[in-house]
């Protein structure tokens, strides 16, 4: 068995590699956890994005990464706080760096270096207004540089929202009353679970889930543009939480192997809960890949998400967490230079 899971890994790297690398822009809420706060963690931002963040480093070979924002919340106790991608290119930048030739070495096609850049939404803490008419993006330079990244691309820009939906609401505002239609074309909108009709929402109301609450006006807007056809919108539901992370072995034991490299140690320290690691918004890329369960095909482009089949979904990532917990654990190894 063993034997056969390690052939199948290597034949989808490699056709994976091979293949056209999606084009991935990352809107995140994470945020120094070590800067303290009142949630349940004692941080402002919760640090399962830290985790999530971890282990999409040990993929990035696996995707053309466009940009990662960091620090898309609405806590208005970040006004004060120190500039968050200087955090992020010290925190994850130098562990890539010091493992991205091992990786290289012995798997291939990571990027030498991946940047982060702080949102424009950090010290105003905005959230997305549907009664404003949003002509200008002078004042959202990272909604702005998605848009210019989005209009000169040449194929679709796969926005994975790990948080706060606000900048790619002011998005597909801008581009409607400009009347950008083409830009929205080459956009796919990639959020974890801003709707669950299982988890924290019910059938009568899925949307009253944590990422949709805090944001609930750019929610409603992107999903009602994305069932009137404006935009693709691929709700994952809770299959991250409630496949994936769920679906993974527990104890320390297990988690600790991840600890000899150093983004395996910040994958497995950065959100360590309940014997496990909650890293729930990674159902967003590997969904993306398409290799590890569930696809995009199996998520409806307009931004609605059946209770039948988010559940079929989890499920499915149940059943494929171990899978997808061994390849991040052989990953960690190789970037160690085991």
């Amino acid at each position: 068995m063993r034997r056969t899971l390690i052939i199948l890994f290597v034949l989808i790297g490699f056709f994976s590699i091979n293949a056209q690398k999606p084009a991935v822009w990352i809107y995140t809420d994470m945020t120094n956890p070590e800067i303290p706060g009142n949630n349940h963690m004692g941080t402002i931002n919760d640090p399962d994005d830290v985790s999530a963040m971890a282990a999409y480093l040990l993929m990035a070979n696996m995707f053309d990464t466009r940009a990662i924002v960091v620090g898309s919340t609405h806590r208005k106790e970040h006004r004060t706080t120190p500039n968050q991608a200087q955090w992020a290119n010290a925190f994850f930048g130098k562990a890539y760096q010091e493992e991205v030739v091992n990786l290289n070495k012995h798997i291939g096609g990571f990027p030498e270096k991946i940047n982060f850049v702080q949102s424009c939404i950090k010290e105003s803490a905005e959230r997305f207004d549907p009664d404003k008419t949003y002509k200008s993006l002078d004042d959202y330079t990272t909604v702005e540089a998605l848009f210019v990244e989005a209009d000169n691309s040449t194929e679709p820009i796969n926005v994975l929202c790990w948080g706060s939906l606000t900048e790619p609401a002011i998005l597909v505002s801008y581009a409607i009353a400009n009347k950008r239609y083409d830009v929205l074309e080459k956009i796919r909108i990639i959020p974890h679970w801003t709707n669950s009709p299982w988890h924290q929402g019910s059938p009568e109301h899925p949307e009253d889930v944590a990422n949709c609450r805090e944001d609930a006006k750019a929610c409603a807007y992107l999903k009602n543009m994305a069932l009137n056809g404006h935009i693709k919108y691929y709700e994952c539901g809770a299959i991250g939480q409630h496949g994936i992370v769920s679906g993974s072995p527990k104890g320390a034991e297990y988690w600790d192997q991840f600890k000899v490299s150093k983004l395996g140690k910040i994958f497995a320290e950065g959100k360590y809960v309940h014997n496990s690691v909650d890293d729930s918004d990674c159902a967003t890329y590997w969904t993306l890949l398409g290799d590890w369960g569930v696809g995009l095909s199996d998520i409806s482009s307009n931004g609605t998400n059946k209770p039948s089949v988010e559940k079929a979904n989890e499920d499915c990532y149940k059943e494929w967490a171990l899978m997808i917990r061994a390849e991040l654990l052989r990953r960690a190894k190789i970037a160690a230079g085991e």
